[in-house]
């Protein structure tokens, strides 16, 4: 089971096929993942969140969320992506 403790970030980035293709390993090699995505333009600040207050125009759709990828820390010399 991965725990904060235990686990160590292989991927962190806003790339949606480089974040399957390394899933798709990572099921294929049996590897046990958890993973986390974030949409950067929803976090808040203040009274609203990022988009209410500066609006969205100017940013990318490819680019509003943040995907992180994480393993145990024992399998991560497994890992050959």
């Amino acid at each position: 089971m991965i725990w904060i403790f235990n686990s160590a970030s292989i991927y962190i980035g806003t790339d949606r096929e480089r974040f399957q293709v390394i899933r798709n390993y990572l099921d294929q090699e049996h590897i046990s993942y958890k993973y986390k995505v974030r949409n950067r333009l929803g976090q808040w600040i203040g009274r609203g969140t990022l988009r209410s207050a500066r609006g969205s125009l100017g940013n990318s759709a490819e680019n509003m969320y943040e995907y992180e990828i994480l393993v145990n820390k024992k399998d991560v010399q497994r890992i050959n992506i």
